[in-house]
């Protein structure tokens, strides 16, 4: 028998779309969820129980099938899947030496009448992906310096967080807020001198530059980088 065909939740491939001829949609997991209560006698008997507010959080793996980059990508934006409405919560991608670039979406179901867009939305920087097994700098985020030091992995996370009015589980109204993106970066040095990080653009190093020193090996540097999503302006507050 044919793989089933695969639903992009989130609506990055396809015809206009950001990652249009771009990135290719491989697996998705719909991570289906549900509450449930139960109510027992004064034995401790289960007498009742109710399972509700069944609710998806889907997630979307893919993969580069050629360079480019992804522009216009928006936490907050909503769009249907099979017969739900799910809003765009988080993106991640991650790029190593020797390795090809993984990208994976995550987001929330949301209620049934929502609209195209939250009230609020948070368009993300321009992230440059490319078919090449390179660990990559995306998004202006940092700079290296240092002889013989060379990039290793760059994994980067783009997240917000989604408030929801519920009735008896199932939303009535949501919205997304606290935009952000964070890089994990690794280093490898060769040479005498340790390599230097220099945060570009808006991004700030929040965790600096920690050497491993291993036995019989290259020392390696790790640091973390974070940058705040401004909510787009074009967008209501209400």
């Amino acid at each position: 028998m044919a793989f089933a065909t695969k639903t992009d939740p989130y609506a990055l491939t396809g015809s206009g779309k950001p990652g249009d001829g771009i990135l290719e949609c491989v697996a998705v997991s719909d991570n289906n969820s549900a509450s449930l209560v139960e109510a027992h006698d004064e034995d401790g008997t289960l007498v009742a129980k109710e399972v509700f507010g069944a609710q998806l959080a889907p997630s979307a793996d893919y993969k580069v099938k050629s360079s480019g980059t992804l522009e216009g990508i928006a936490f907050g934006a909503v769009t249907t899947y099979g017969t739900k409405r799910v809003v765009l919560t988080g993106l991640s991608v991650n790029t190593s030496a020797g390795g090809e670039t993984t990208v994976t979406a995550s987001g929330e179901e949301v209620e049934a009448n929502s609209a195209g867009t939250c009230p609020a939305t948070y368009t993300l920087p321009a992230i440059e992906v490319g078919v090449c097994h390179h660990a990559k700098i995306i998004a202006s985020a940092f700079s290296i310096s240092g002889t013989g030091c060379y990039l290793q992995t760059a994994n980067y996370n783009f997240g917000c967080a989604c408030g929801k009015a519920t009735k008896d589980g199932v939303p009535i109204a949501h919205g997304v807020y606290e935009a952000y993106g964070e890089a994990q970066v690794e280093i490898i040095q060769t040479g005498s001198t340790p390599p230097t990080l220099t945060a570009g653009g808006n991004w700030f190093i929040s965790s600096p530059l920690s050497q491993t020193n291993p036995d019989a090996d290259y020392p390696t540097w790790s640091a973390t980088l974070r940058l705040h999503l401004a909510k787009d302006s074009a967008q209501s507050s209400s």
